[in-house]
């Protein structure tokens, strides 16, 4: 049974494989396990639980955590209702015509990036650069731009408001910021309200029930409750688990009167029709209008 329409956020990537020290150490140190550790049928038995899902590869070589466009690829082929997307570190060599390939050879559909975890600036020209080829694709782009775990991420590069120029320069873009932007989900949200085609995710913030309820009051202050993708950061998180999470926040924000939500706030979140505000269509869906030939 489909709980959600679409799952925008969802990872793949073993332990010791995929994913190494410095980041893998740090997990250890900060929740006291490993998380990300996916073996493939675990996202397959995960996705079920949303009628579609987006899976990212991430390319965070400087963190410990490479998990390639061509194993996401290879992963979710032949498998309808999930949705590839590359991830390039701008810093590396040939970033653009890598991204390009992942698109054109491998049939990926979006990009991940994420600043501190990959050590750029929003503002590097390589950065941009990158960014020009995604817009010339209609990628859609999801940045990781708040805090995290690991100290070997590089903290002044997550800020939410680095997007702002970003947005400008691309306004056509679909983007979305993971996580709210926790700490900073004020922030965050201010930027998403400045630009018509930028989005922001729910991924793992209901092991944060207060900022949960803070960004979803903060949205709703800011009218922009429509502009909330589902999101879960599986394994981090899971359908069920953010839907409750989603729900408890709620609740919190009714009882202390700071916002006025209810269950149909949650149901609208969770039954958002992210694809289309993407720009993506499911793969199936384009092989059905496909032109023949």
């Amino acid at each position: 049974m489909t709980l959600a329409k679409v799952d925008v956020h969802t990872h793949l990537g073993k332990h010791g494989t995929h994913v190494h020290a410095p980041l893998a150490t740090d997990e250890l140190r900060a929740w006291g396990k490993v998380s990300w550790d996916v073996e493939p049928e675990s996202l397959f038995d995960a996705a079920r639980s949303a009628e579609t899902s987006i899976v990212l590869a991430f390319d965070a070589e400087p963190v410990g955590v490479v998990v390639s466009n061509e194993y996401v690829a290879e992963t979710i082929e032949g498998h309808d209702h999930l949705i590839g997307f590359a991830s390039v570190n701008p810093n590396r060599p040939n970033a653009p015509q890598i991204l390009a390939n992942a698109v054109e050879k491998l049939g990926l559909r979006g990009l991940k990036l994420g600043p501190t975890y990959q050590h750029f600036h929003a503002h590097d020209k390589a950065a941009l650069d990158l960014l020009e080829v995604a817009n010339h694709y209609r990628l859609p782009v999801l940045w990781h731009q708040g805090t995290t775990f690991t100290s070997s991420a590089i903290a002044e590069y997550s800020r939410p408001l680095d997007l702002d120029l970003v947005a400008r320069r691309f306004p056509d873009l679909p983007m979305w910021i993971a996580h709210f932007g926790h700490p900073w989900m004020e922030e965050a949200i201010s930027v998403v309200r400045r630009h018509e085609h930028m989005f922001i995710d729910t991924s793992a913030m209901d092991t944060r029930p207060w900022q949960l309820a803070q960004a979803l009051a903060c949205a709703y202050e800011y009218r922009v409750l429509d502009r909330i993708l589902f999101g879960t950061d599986f394994p981090f998180s899971t359908v069920e688990r953010t839907i409750d999470g989603l729900n408890a926040a709620v609740e919190l924000c009714t009882r202390l009167g700071i916002a006025q939500m209810t269950d149909e706030t949650v149901q609208q979140i969770c039954q958002r029709d992210a694809l289309s505000l993407l720009g993506l269509k499911r793969p199936d869906a384009l092989e059905q209008t496909a032109p023949a030939g």
